[in-house]
């Protein structure tokens, strides 16, 4: 699919406005659709204050409707008095723009293909990670495993029965090392940068749904609760059932969220999260 060019399109969120497409992402800059008449227009009127009744210009660089329109950026150069202030339509070619789901404030969500992708990098990343992790603090739980299938092949059910025991209150210990180390990876890389290095790769981030820019603690921790209920006794035997569910939850979703997604109002969107102003 070839990069549209910059200009001013449909919003994919309001019909009745238009959004500056950026050539990469969609920006914050709208306007309506429909451009002011002759008589509405103070183009060419001396500036009031606010108090005086007028609209001050706008600063944010954004087209509105008593400001001329950036020529160059998506707006025919050739225009007639009677055509100024007519907004271009998306050409024929961009209409698959339309269909693109986004935020609230107009940034593409990033697809579920390039989540799972993400998601099996940082799987290789943290499975290694917590191999070491198992063999520095749980070592006794890999050489009870051997010594549990050992005792398989042989037979021996006594044996079997005294290491199944055994690894259940391993498994315990080995699941807490692994579980704190993955919340830590995330919510460091969450709140700094917004991208797992996984996220790197694919070119995708995680911010608020209000908000852009990396998490903040606190949102970074609801993200990660739901994975928590791998360590709730009784419960965890279902895990595999949640854990199945959130990551196939984007491709119903209106909004892609996963259901740890929801539970943080958090999405993940296409490209890199502006970093924070201190």
């Amino acid at each position: 699919m070839s990069q549209q060019p910059s200009g001013w399109y449909d919003d994919p969120s309001n019909a009745d406005m238009l959004r500056y497409w950026d050539g990469v992402s969609w920006t914050n800059h709208t306007a309506p659709k429909k451009s002011p008449t002759i008589a509405q227009s103070t183009i060419g009127l001396p500036q009031q204050s606010p108090q005086g009744g007028q609209v001050p210009p706008d600063r944010t660089g954004a087209p509105t409707p008593t400001t001329p329109m950036p020529q160059g950026s998506g707006w025919q150069a050739s225009q007639t008095p009677q055509q100024q202030g007519s907004y271009q339509q998306a050409p024929a070619n961009a209409q698959w723009m339309h269909n693109i789901r986004t935020t609230a404030d107009g940034i593409p969500l990033a697809p579920w293909g390039k989540r799972f992708a993400a998601w099996l990098i940082d799987g290789i990343i943290l499975g290694i990670a917590s191999y070491l992790l198992i063999r520095a603090f749980v070592p006794d739980y890999l050489t009870s495993i051997q010594r549990a299938v050992d005792a398989a092949e042989a037979q021996d059910q006594a044996a079997m029965t005294s290491l199944i025991n055994q690894i259940a209150g391993e498994a315990v210990r080995a699941g807490l090392v692994t579980w704190v180390f993955s919340a830590i990876y995330c919510i460091a890389f969450w709140t700094t940068t917004a991208q797992t290095p996984g996220k790197m790769v694919l070119g995708i981030s995680v911010r608020r749904t209000d908000a852009a820019g990396p998490l903040d603690v606190v949102t970074a921790i609801r993200r990660r609760l739901l994975s928590a209920i791998q360590l709730v006794p009784f419960i965890s035997g279902i895990y595999f059932i949640i854990f199945l569910l959130d990551g196939l939850w984007p491709l119903w979703d209106d909004k892609r969220q996963a259901l740890h997604d929801k539970v943080a109002s958090t999405q993940v969107v296409e490209g890199k999260q502006p970093r924070k102003q201190h």
